[in-house]
């Protein structure tokens, strides 16, 4: 569980563990008493994650901090334990489904990429007379070699500290992913999201309004926004940290990473096709997004006992 940090200010972060970890100052470990199911556990924490929230105050320079004897000190119903079982029967075959759907997506991300260096990158199907020598090799004839900013343009996103936030469901977007929600998007269309701070050059596709914070790039496309992707995922964007103190990924640099650039038919062909695969992954996500809902919402009237195992058509989820 999470107890400090900037996090904290919108949501209690925490994590089921089933393997050996390390970890740091800024997070503590919770281990079950007897009398508590281990893998009931994570499912407590979870149906009662909004009064863990309401004990979040603030340290030093506004960080959000959970204090251990705010945690130690609150009340939670505890089920017999055959309802534990059944909870956890419950929760874990939704994160079993929402971890199948994300495995889903994995798959269907590397066809994508694979598609990519199919025809961008090894040119496979263009015959050896089709092909003319480049700075970066051989190219297929009509192609030019072009940099990032023949691409898109890296567009700075604005500050949004997590005290600021208003309630709502538009993702907020720092170098390190989600970083939390809004009721305001900075940006209303699909776009990349580029670390700028922080870790540097990571990379996120996002398909449904968003807020980038000053700590990453948001892309305006030049071109296909699927070729923008998977071209700066080949370019290493990563390995451009222009600082020492803090990295940081300086955009000159960044826009003068060569590209090589096909006949304005050949990405319109291929987007075609990746539109297509990246509209099933959208439809996972909103999969996954029902079900982490439908869990969220039911675990705390579980937990709280407003609600038991038997009352319920739950069952038909453990099988």
């Amino acid at each position: 569980m999470l107890t400090r940090g900037m996090t904290l200010h919108n949501r209690v972060p925490i994590c089921r563990v089933s393997t050996h970890v390390a970890f740091n100052q800024d997070v503590k470990a919770v281990l079950p008493r007897t009398g508590l199911l281990p893998r009931f556990l994570p499912y407590l924490l979870v149906g009662n994650h909004d009064r863990l929230h309401e004990r979040v105050d603030s340290a030093g320079h506004g960080t959000g901090r959970l204090n251990t004897d705010e945690i130690l000190a609150l009340l939670v119903y505890v089920p017999s334990l055959a309802e534990q079982s059944a909870i956890a029967d419950f929760a874990e075959s939704l994160d079993d489904r929402i971890h199948n759907l994300r495995q889903t997506n994995a798959t269907l991300e590397a066809i994508a990429a694979a598609l990519f260096k199919s025809w961008f990158v090894d040119f496979d199907g263009v015959p050896a007379e089709d092909m003319q020598e480049s700075e970066l090799g051989l190219i297929p004839k009509g192609w030019r070699v072009g940099s990032l900013s023949d691409l898109c343009e890296l567009k700075y996103g604005k500050a949004l500290k997590a005290t600021e936030r208003r309630e709502g469901d538009i993702p907020v977007y720092g170098s390190g992913g989600v970083t939390g929600y809004h009721d305001e998007a900075l940006v209303t269309k699909p776009t990349i999201i580029v670390g700028r701070k922080g870790t540097v050059g990571s990379l996120y596709w996002q398909s449904t309004p968003c807020f980038p914070i000053d700590t990453v790039f948001y892309v305006e496309p030049r071109v296909s926004l699927h070729f923008c992707y998977y071209a700066m995922m080949r370019m290493g964007l990563h390995g451009l940290n222009t600082d020492a103190a803090v990295p940081g990924l300086n955009r000159d640099n960044a826009y003068r990473q060569s590209v090589i650039l096909p006949n304005d038919d050949v990405p319109l062909k291929w987007d075609a096709v990746v539109s297509n695969i990246r509209a099933r992954m959208d439809s996972v996500n909103e999969q996954v997004t029902t079900l982490a809902t439908l869990r969220d919402t039911l675990l705390p009237r579980l937990i709280s006992g407003q609600l038991t195992y038997q009352q319920t058509s739950l069952s038909r989820f453990s099988n």
